[in-house]
């Protein structure tokens, strides 16, 4: 058996007034299909876990052209075309010997000229592929539609938040290809759109209330037989028709429309639990530094988180710490490639002038001016040592800790949010000597430091991801959507079921 693999995903913030192109989200161009599987082989990925399940089914992968982005804002339509065009070719040249695609993909994105960036995708692949079985796995945070379940053979998306079982679901939609192939099992999807938005930082499985809801949705894939079941969180950054919280069921060869509409009943009637705490960063710093007992304190800026599209350069928190001078501190990581190059040029050891931050969206604060010291450099080459992404290769490109005072900062030239001490040790850093940290992430980074720091604090602060969903300037998702309206009368669940031939 022949598998084509590959994979184009992207979460995409379509509040950003940026727009990228095809160099901008992929300098180093396209992952050779020739290291692929070399390169995430053993990975805590869904490419690690595909390759992991092919190998045990002693399946021969074909690898084909794959552009896995960073969460971001817009693609141009020329970027998408352009990729797709890569990939449908190299599809094309090798369909005839294939038995199914593996399609990574995120499911949150979208772009210039299409709404889904998941539904357009599977539409090219289907007019070179025709009905070969085409199956992904998911982020959890995606924004399903009609179209994208209609181009796919099965949708598999992971169950937790952090992302600490992306290669499980990579294996499973493996698995569920070949026993497809096979004739083992016919999968049937069945979905349900709730008309509801989720904060980003209320939906961690490791915290209530979403901790318990993953439990039963569980128990409840277990009890009635399901193949899969799962709770689609959606993405409200990305503003779009069917953006928002939805149920995903497989069964094995029927349409599983009861429980799907039970699930959905049940995350329905527990829409009330998910709102936020939301605190300054003055507020969060004295809640930090007095829940911290002999460790460190972390706070996190969800709102400039980059793992949501965010630009990784806001300022708010920082010039707090700043302000208030808290010995032991430590900023981990702001993203300002600039400022990088300056430490660089400058040297260990130099004191410089500098304008951190603040160079890409001003909703997310001014440049904050400071002498600083340059305390280490790095070529900002590392591996992730947290189980999301666990022993991948990263590169965060020229990178600098600096210190003003009694505050340290990480400076990198890639933007990716936080998921460990990643930046911290690559300059040098041991995060033990610090008594506060604070960075840039949502939920991902509590699969590492959740059980290493004394506290968590989450801070809001003005950026492109707000807890308030009401301040989003939404024009294109559907009314009325619960929180944005808590009143009035909601439309009943109603389940779409797709079963390709």
């Amino acid at each position: 058996m022949k598998i084509g693999l590959c994979q184009f995903s992207q979460e995409t913030n379509t509040f950003s007034p940026a727009r990228l192109s095809f160099r901008d989200i992929f300098p180093r161009g396209f992952r050779d299909p020739e290291t692929l599987i070399e390169e995430f082989r053993g990975t805590g990925t869904y490419l690690g876990g595909v390759i992991r399940a092919a190998e045990e089914e002693n399946i021969e992968l074909v690898p084909l052209p794959t552009a896995d982005a960073e969460a971001g804002p817009l693609m141009t339509k020329e970027c998408v075309d352009h990729i797709m065009d890569v990939i449908c070719d190299a599809l094309s040249a090798v369909k005839d010997e294939l038995s199914g695609l593996l399609f990574v993909q995120h499911g949150g994105g979208c772009s210039e000229g299409y709404a889904s960036l998941e539904a357009e995708a599977l539409r090219r692949v289907r007019i070179v592929c025709g009905d070969l079985p085409v199956m992904s796995p998911l982020d959890l945070h995606c924004n399903l539609t009609p179209e994208t379940l209609k181009g796919s053979d099965g949708l598999f998306p992971i169950k937790e938040f952090p992302h600490v079982d992306t290669a499980d679901a990579g294996y499973r939609a493996m698995r569920m290809l070949a026993r497809t192939i096979r004739g083992e099992i016919t999968p049937v999807m069945s979905w349900v759109s709730l008309p509801q938005i989720y904060p980003n930082t209320t939906t961690c499985t490791l915290m209530e209330p979403m901790k318990s809801v993953r439990a039963h949705f569980a128990a409840y894939a277990k009890e009635h037989g399901l193949l899969d079941a799962s709770v689609c969180q959606g993405f409200s950054g990305g503003d779009q028709y069917r953006s928002g919280v939805s149920v995903l069921v497989t069964a094995d060869g029927r349409a599983a429309e009861t429980e799907a509409r039970e699930l959905a009943e049940y995350l329905w009637s527990r829409r009330e639990e998910f709102e936020p705490r939301r605190l300054t960063p003055k507020e969060a710093i004295a809640e930090a530094l007095s829940g911290r007992k002999e460790g460190y304190a972390v706070i996190h800026e969800s709102t400039d988180n980059p793992g949501s599209g965010c630009p990784g350069d806001g300022t708010h928190l920082l010039r707090e710490l700043i302000e208030e001078d808290v010995p032991g501190s430590v900023f981990m990581h702001m993203y300002d490639p600039e400022t990088a190059a300056q430490a660089h040029a400058a040297g260990v050891g130099a004191e410089i002038r500098v304008k951190l931050g603040g160079k890409t969206v001003p909703l997310c604060g001014e440049p904050v001016e400071l002498t600083v010291k340059v305390m280490a450099l790095s070529d900002g080459e590392a591996r992730f040592t947290s189980p999301m992404n666990q022993n991948l290769l990263f590169h965060w490109g020229k990178s600098c800790r600096l210190r003003h005072k009694n505050v340290e900062i990480v400076v990198t030239s890639a933007l990716h949010q936080s998921l460990d001490d990643t930046t911290l040790s690559m300059t040098g850093g041991n995060i033990t000597d610090y008594r506060l940290v604070c960075l840039k992430s949502a939920g991902h980074f509590r699969a590492w430091f959740q059980e290493r720091a004394d506290v968590i604090v989450t801070t809001e602060t003005p950026g492109l991801r707000s807890t308030d969903l009401s301040s989003y300037p939404y024009e294109k998702i559907r009314r009325p959507v619960f929180p944005l309206e808590k009143e009035g009368k909601f439309p009943a669940a109603e389940v779409t079921s797709c079963r390709r031939k």
